[in-house]
């Protein structure tokens, strides 16, 4: 490690642009050593520490030199393009030139992102493509012809284009179909099998977790990066989803009017039409099932827990048990190849659904949480059975502790008042150690962090015009080029009226844009206001100027009454602790350090991190919050701020 990192090392002598960090390099060597120890880990490394290359280099030494696979798991397929993109390629150069090293890497998406050649013919035979998307034809036609590994995100075509071409894992032939050795997943699978490092996200990591470690190769260790998503993304990939709209889009594959569908290759035309009977039940009994659920909505409430067996659904589960039962004996009653290889995903999406309500009727786990939920945006608004675990800590420790010789997880935000005690918690953390590694920045000459004890409290009915202000105030102070962030749309709406009446900066908000259109919009006009809720305050990546401002309007608390923060907070009062300060407190800084983590990048930045909740300073928690943020100089009044901006900035008046 040394070797690598030190001043006139390998990555020194490669990258014009490296400069030695302490703390890169302390980094390296803590996971090399859980590594080389069969130990798990975690690592809070400040922004601008370097992370990638400080996992890279210690997860490919130890799989050369042990022979074993590593998993790479970060948040979002952007950055898995980034590590295949920009780090790996530096990193496998080194290893050859410098180390006399050479190894294998792999990037590994979900199916359906893989294009599926029998589909695609097919679809080309039948003339299904429009005379506008025949630019997008004739592409994947060359890069199949090219015989090479290619996703969806190497065609640029649209989603529903793709929908008619990728991948259907359940109706895929293997090494039946004549297509398949020409098949992108099938290659992509060799070159999984072979590679010493497989570079996925989470949701992939935790999908495969679900179907038993099916669709991965083994690997002996895995890193997640940016490891405070974990929890969330965990939860959501083990439980499932569903509604009536997905009963219709499943029974489709079997019978659409007009003599369309599975069931009329059955030769029995008994069969069929019993079968098509059954269709028609279902689907009357399932929309009679959701509708029984709209009813036990309060009003004007979209979210419902259960807690109690609901007195429902039962023939409509009966309904569906019968059709399994009636579509397995004419399994065997077909001719052609292609429709024994579409009726195997629609028999198993069924009887997934199936099992779904069973689950859902039966309410019989008391490790997870279920509720209904119905979309606001239509007249009724869909319904849906939702299920999901209250807490991952058993089955990371029945799925990953005990599978894995190492897991480490990696963040710049993963301990609270430098403790991981509620992160260790919350993903049920054993066999290893901890390292907390300081970000390098000089924040005290980077950023000022303003908050204000005056201003009211988020409940009180002069707060969204009192914070509107000062939020005006703050974008004349840095010009503009400042990302406000909210915790709902109602507050975010409120202050961008209030807002667009004092400022003459755009403003692209997330409730009138999707969050890459209102982020693309932001960065092509200098000097606008970039204003979203959740998904915003993490994974945005501004550097320089692009950003000069972070505004935080209140504290991230997450909404108390949602059914999994309910579930949570009642486990966490079985075990006799205080749910706010022991659940909803830590979740709610590690939040707030990935938002006021947006603006200081690289060493060169600088701008306000401002705090327009005045608990943060009023109330006996706020401390958790203030001891968790990047050192700045702190101001609290406007006219200060105005000033040591200028400083900050070397602007001075004449």
């Amino acid at each position: 490690m040394d070797n690598i990192f030190k001043t006139s090392g390998s990555l020194d002598r490669n990258l014009p642009s490296y400069r030695y960090r302490e703390s890169q390099l302390r980094m390296a060597q803590f996971i090399l050593d859980r590594l080389e120890s069969s130990e798990n880990g975690i690592v809070e490394a400040g922004t601008g520490t370097g992370k990638s290359m400080a996992y890279l280099f210690p997860a490919i030494l130890y799989s050369l030199s042990k022979g074993k696979r590593v998993a790479i798991s970060t948040e979002t397929k952007a950055l898995q393009k980034q590590l295949l993109d920009k780090d790996l390629p530096i990193v496998q150069k080194i290893c050859q030139e410098e180390l006399g090293l050479d190894f294998k890497y792999s990037l590994c998406l979900g199916s359906s992102n893989y294009p599926c050649r029998r589909r695609f013919e097919k679809a080309v035979k039948k003339g299904q493509f429009s005379q506008g998307n025949m630019i997008f034809v004739k592409k994947i036609s060359r890069l199949f012809t090219e015989m090479r590994i290619f996703t969806f995100f190497d065609t640029g075509c649209p989603g529903e284009f793709w929908e008619e071409i990728n991948r259907d894992p359940d109706a895929c032939s293997h090494q039946k179909c004549p297509y398949s050795r020409q098949c992108p997943f099938q290659a992509a699978k060799r070159e999984w099998s072979q590679s010493d490092i497989l570079v996925m996200n989470h949701y992939l990591f935790f999908s495969n977790v679900a179907s038993g470690k099916a669709y991965l190769p083994v690997t002996e260790a895995v890193l997640f990066d940016e490891a405070h998503s974990v929890e969330t993304i965990a939860s959501g990939q083990l439980g499932f989803s569903i509604d009536h709209k997905l009963l219709a889009n499943i029974m489709s594959r079997f019978h659409v009017k007009g003599k369309f569908g599975l069931v009329y290759s059955f030769k029995d035309t008994i069969t069929q039409q019993e079968a098509i009977n059954f269709i028609d039940k279902i689907l009357k009994e399932g929309q009679k099932f959701f509708e029984q659920l709209r009813d036990l909505f309060p009003e004007k409430n979209n979210v419902l827990r259960i807690t109690h067996k609901v007195n429902m659904g039962q023939k409509f589960l009966s309904l569906l048990s019968q059709f399994l039962e009636l579509i397995v004996r004419a399994e065997n009653d077909f001719d052609e190849e292609d429709t024994v290889l579409e009726f195997e995903p629609a028999k198993n999406k069924i009887t997934a659904y199936t099992e779904a309500l069973k689950f859902f009727l039966d309410l019989n786990r008391d490790s997870f949480v279920y509720w209904i939920e119905r979309s606001s945006d239509e007249l009724l608004g869909n319904v849906r059975a939702i299920a999901r675990p209250v807490n991952i800590n058993e089955i990371m420790q029945s799925e990953v502790y005990s599978f894995y010789e190492s897991s480490v997880f990696i963040s710049a935000t993963l301990s609270v008042k430098n403790d991981f005690s509620y992160f260790s918690g919350r993903v049920g953390f054993s066999r290893g150690k901890a390292i907390m590694l300081k970000s390098p920045f000089d924040y005290k000459k980077q950023m000022l962090l303003y908050t204000d004890r005056e201003l009211p409290e988020p409940n009180s009915l002069s707060f969204p015009e009192k914070i509107s202000s000062v939020i005006a105030e703050i974008i004349r102070i840095v010009d503009g080029n400042c990302l406000v962030l909210f915790t709902s749309y109602s507050l975010l709406r409120t202050v961008k009226h209030l807002l667009q009446r004092n400022i003459e900066n755009r403003i692209f908000s997330q409730d009138e844009l999707s969050a890459s259109g209102a982020i693309s919009a932001y960065i092509a006009n200098r000097g606008s206001v970039l204003m979203g809720t959740h998904s915003f305050w993490q994974g945005i990546d501004l550097p320089g100027d692009l950003l000069k401002g972070v505004i935080i309007t209140r504290l991230p608390f997450s909404v108390p009454d949602t059914p999994i923060m309910k579930a949570r907070i009642e486990k966490v009062e079985q075990q006799g602790k205080n749910s706010f300060f022991d659940l909803q407190i830590p979740e709610a800084v590690i939040k707030m350090k990935q938002g006021a983590g947006r603006l200081i990048r690289n060493e060169t930045d600088k701008g306000i991190v401002a705090v327009l909740d005045p608990r943060i300073l009023s109330k006996g928690y706020g401390s958790s919050f203030l001891e968790s943020l990047p050192d700045g100089v702190r101001v609290r009044d406007l006219p200060s701020l105005s000033r040591s901006y200028r400083e900050l900035m070397g602007i001075f008046e004449n």
